[in-house]
């Protein structure tokens, strides 16, 4: 069993890493309608993985139970600490594709409320933010 929620936890990652990479390139692009529909997909994907993640960790604490208090390095077969060296290898590509993609979208979201503020300026008015200017707000310099 411990074998199936590994080998399905990496193929987690690794779809999740795609969506991040196709995010990172859909704000580059200026394409954000993707980066929404794929919103819900990722999701779900991150649900299920932590779901795996859940069973992993059962699985390992019960053989580490039934050992008699051998070392894990004993315990798993080569083909799991394969796995579970390929996890930790993927989580890691995904928290540094994660990291640029925050990046990248911090910089979008000033970048629109620069914009925003230059063609609707705005001041604080205790906790809310107001128009500064009239109902006729927009001017056209000629």
């Amino acid at each position: 069993m411990l074998k199936k929620y590994l080998e399905g936890a990496v193929d987690d990652l690794q779809q999740l890493i795609k969506l991040t990479k196709d995010d990172i390139e859909d704000a580059k692009n200026g394409n954000h309608i993707p980066i929404f529909e794929r919103a819900s997909v990722k999701e779900k994907l991150v649900e299920t993985f932590e779901a795996k993640k859940r069973q992993i960790d059962q699985e390992i604490s019960k053989k580490a139970r039934e050992s008699n208090g051998q070392p894990l390095d004993e315990l798993l077969d080569n083909i799991e600490k394969s796995y579970l060296e390929s996890l930790k290898t993927f989580l890691f590509n995904l928290k540094e594709l994660n990291r640029r993609y925050a990046r990248l979208v911090v910089s979008v979201g000033t970048f629109y409320s620069s914009l925003l503020e230059k063609i609707v300026p705005t001041e604080m008015d205790g906790y809310e933010t107001v128009v500064r200017q009239s109902a006729s707000f927009l001017e056209i310099k000629g």
